[in-house]
């Protein structure tokens, strides 16, 4: 919700914080915050960085609208949070392995690459849902899986047809028994 950083209480004990504007900010890009002598030496060093370019306007204005959100009220994560544990006890309880997750990005581990990818083109067929398949060489081979990530915009209604699709395309794979 907030990052491994207040997750664990580390404030003003890390020297950098590094993160992803495209999950709980929804725009494109990511940050390195840091003391102002290292990021200059990431700007003239940093490959990635090198070859990147600025976020656009609207994903800047976008971010920081956000940022002031959350600023306001913890509201927004405190909703993800009860959406996440939601989600996560209901697959939890139909027999899928969600790994050691801490976090709301949800990992449904189906372990063969073709069935994960067989299951994420079925449900946004069958189900209207876009679930993407990680496959090798992203992860080790035979640690395939479903991404979930549920935020703060989903309604409970929501998250018990992923449960339910879950639940009806894991019997008909034969994944679940």
């Amino acid at each position: 919700g907030r990052g491994i950083v207040d997750h664990f209480k580390l404030h003003d004990k890390v020297d950098f914080e590094m993160g992803t504007l495209s999950k709980a900010f929804g725009v494109i890009g990511g940050y390195v915050a840091g003391p102002e002598e290292a990021i200059e030496y990431l700007r003239q060093r940093a490959r990635p960085f090198l070859f990147s370019s600025a976020p656009n306007p609207p994903d800047v204005a976008a971010a920081i609208a956000a940022v002031e959100i959350l600023q306001r009220s913890d509201e927004l994560v405190r909703k993800l949070w009860d959406n996440t544990h939601f989600l996560q006890k209901g697959l939890r309880d139909l027999g899928y392995d969600l790994g050691n997750t801490k976090h709301p990005i949800t990992p449904v581990m189906l372990y063969d690459e073709k069935l994960a990818q067989e299951f994420s083109k079925r449900l946004y067929d069958e189900y209207n849902i876009f679930a993407q398949a990680i496959v090798y060489p992203t992860v080790p081979l035979g640690t395939a899986r479903i991404r979930l990530e549920p935020s703060a915009a989903h309604s409970k209604e929501d998250l018990q047809y992923v449960i339910d699709a879950f639940e009806d395309l894991g019997k008909k794979t034969g994944f679940l028994k």
